[in-house]
């Protein structure tokens, strides 16, 4: 790999450090609490198997959410689910992410049915939806692919640690997108900056990245 992005990627972990230590998002889930039967469910998302998990969603979530939740690939998932992001993600993140949205709708769940929101379930959900993505980085053969991968995951999960902070750590709203772009200016350039020095590897590591996303 090249030294350009050698130093590309030590700026993002730079970054990445930086903001999330901001952020303090947790790396452990949230204790059970049997008063709440949203805490069990985030608790058996982030702590047990999907199948397990599934059985813990409150059993009138479809018709608050719309959507009766599906086990995927060994996880627990919003069907329609997906990563929505201003940078291109790699296509191995999809289920991940609509793991981590079937957490977050949850979390909605919550706030819609009038249960106190614990901020420590987000944390969870976003830290899991970050080790998820590297995990599957690990899958990719090459170094520079791995390496490209692991880069982008530590950005998505950045821009996620940042917007839950933004939000508190509370149910995930919609909001106007410009707060949240300018936000994520500093983010976004550093992905554009990968995506630009990539160009200059060379063309075996080039094509090997291709080959992983075809």
């Amino acid at each position: 790999m090249s030294s350009n992005v050698s130093r590309v990627m030590i700026a993002m972990a730079a970054a990445a450090v930086a903001v999330t230590a901001t952020t303090g998002a947790a790396s452990t889930p949230p204790t059970q609490d049997s008063k709440s039967p949203v805490a069990v469910a985030v608790h058996a998302l982030v702590t047990e198997s999907a199948d397990a998990a599934v059985l813990t969603v409150p059993d009138d979530f479809v018709s608050v959410m719309g959507y009766r939740p599906r086990v995927q690939d060994d996880r627990a998932e919003n069907p329609e689910g997906g990563c929505s992001s201003p940078v291109p993600l790699p296509s191995e993140f999809d289920p991940a992410c609509r793991a981590h949205d079937l957490g977050y709708d949850l979390i909605r769940y919550a706030a819609a049915t009038g249960t106190t929101v614990d901020p420590r379930w987000r944390r969870s959900i976003d830290a899991q939806l970050e080790t998820r993505m590297h995990a599957i980085c690990t899958d990719r053969t090459g170094v520079g692919p791995r390496q490209l991968c692991d880069a982008a995951a530590s950005v998505a999960a950045t821009a996620v640690d940042v917007n839950s902070w933004r939000q508190s750590f509370g149910a995930p709203v919609a909001e106007p997108a410009l707060p949240f772009a300018l936000g994520g200016v500093g983010v976004a350039l550093i992905a554009l900056s990968v995506t630009v020095t990539a160009r200059h590897l060379p063309r075996r590591s080039l094509s090997t990245e291709l080959d992983a996303h075809a």
